[in-house]
């Protein structure tokens, strides 16, 4: 106790040169745990995305598979196009559980900031997500708002296969994703009206929501959506799922084979998507580095340049029976409260702040086409986390405190005193 109050005495001598030390650490502690946070955050939900996707490979026009997946992924606009036989010709092939065509297309509304996209399909997505849950009861869209999960709990509110079947059996039929239906203000037996078509459509159900890029998307039957765009008999994807996931490089193999067609493995746009997430986040924590860095030299010039003004205390010390071990031992302590005290309200930064960086870094990464598809936080607060930022404070306790402390606790106290 008496060294860590004369401690404490002789950090709070120095406010200003203690404080922005504490402060540098605590900025440098807060960006290490968020980014640590974000990175894992971020492959924890893209692991999710895609496993809750259902779709295992996905048979894309001829072209840049992997952007043409993430815009697929993401709910945009891809120009090229597959025939219709190719379903029949992915379906010959052992292996192939479900595969399910589908023509996706947006309508472009600038003056409204967004874009209205649509997606026709068949009862084989309906297969291929067995996780929808489509609300088939007429309800407005504040109801929808404020109830859609006590709603969606009751299994006689929601679409079976054969209701989907019946529902988008009639060509002007329109399946609503859960943020379309607000933005809309529509609900089921509502008409939408699509004035760049001149056409109207029936909203017949609504997607209770995913977390996914599927709550904004507008579906409509298959041939709706070839007709809406004037693409007869053509289809932008085959969204696959294996019988056997673990026989999909064989299966992937057979359906390169398909001409005309590119195949993406949901598993290589992983590792694709991480990639590129990994050569961004070595130029982030290139920074970081940076900044541990300068935390570190500037805990270490502060500790340094209170050894050399407290030389005469020091020698004092000596002098009046204080070895080397409890010199020592002072000049460590004070440097460890330094770097705990940062360490702990850089953490706090990082918990409080952490929604509002995360912002910015999402912003950042979708300009880089890495955060296709990944809704909602990407933030991982994990305790883990606390414990590795914990142990670099040490650590820069360690290396910045070392050799100020070695440096008082060997000064002869003769030299000392002598010191002006």
């Amino acid at each position: 106790m008496p060294y860590l109050r004369f401690a404490l005495r002789n950090l709070l001598h120095r406010r200003v040169r203690t404080g922005l030390t504490v402060l540098s650490i605590a900025v440098a502690v807060a960006v290490l745990f968020t980014l640590l946070a974000f990175n894992k955050g971020y492959r924890q939900a893209l692991n999710r995305q895609l496993q809750q996707m259902g779709v295992h490979a996905m048979v894309l026009p001829i072209g840049c598979p992997y952007e043409a997946a993430s815009l697929l992924m993401k709910g945009g606009k891809i120009d090229n196009h597959l025939p219709e036989r190719t379903v029949a010709t992915v379906d010959q092939i052992d292996g192939i559980q479900i595969a399910a065509p589908a023509f996706m297309s947006a309508i472009s509304r600038p003056d409204e900031g967004r874009a209205d996209v649509y997606f026709g399909i068949d009862e084989r997505t309906f297969d291929l997500k067995n996780w929808w849950k489509i609300l088939k009861v007429r309800l407005d869209a504040q109801t929808l708002q404020n109830d859609w999960e006590k709603l969606a709990a009751d299994p006689a509110n929601l679409m079976t296969r054969a209701d989907f079947v019946r529902a988008m059996a009639d060509p002007n039929a329109v399946i609503l994703g859960f943020d379309a239906a607000l933005i809309e203000l529509s609900g089921v037996g509502d008409e939408i009206y699509i004035p760049e078509l001149d056409r109207a459509l029936k909203v017949v159900g609504v997607l209770a929501p995913t977390g996914q890029q599927d709550d904004g998307f507008f579906f409509v039957p298959l041939k709706t959506a070839q007709a809406m765009f004037a693409q007869p008999g053509q289809i932008t994807t085959v969204q696959i799922r294996f019988s056997d996931p673990a026989k999909a490089n064989a299966i992937t193999e057979q359906l390169e084979t398909i001409e005309g067609a590119e195949v993406v493995a949901m598993g290589e746009l992983l590792g694709t998507m991480q990639n590129l997430l990994g050569s961004a986040q070595t130029l982030i924590f290139s920074i970081v580095f940076v900044v541990v860095a300068i935390s570190a030299l500037g805990v270490l010039n502060t500790v340094l340049m209170s050894v050399f003004e407290r030389t005469r205390e020091i020698g004092v010390m000596r002098a009046t029976g204080a070895g080397q071990s409890h010199v020592f031992q002072l000049i460590w302590l004070e440097t460890m409260l330094m770097v705990g005290i940062g360490g702990g309200v850089g953490l706090a930064l990082a918990v409080v702040g952490a929604r509002a960086l995360e912002g910015v870094l999402k912003g950042a990464m979708a300009r880089m086409e890495l955060l296709a598809g990944v809704k909602g936080s990407v933030v991982a607060l994990e305790p883990r986390l606390f414990v590795l930022c914990l142990l670099f404070v040490l650590v820069v306790g360690v290396v910045a405190g070392i050799y100020p402390a070695l440096k008082a606790s060997r000064a002869r106290p003769i030299e000392a005193l002598r010191a002006e």
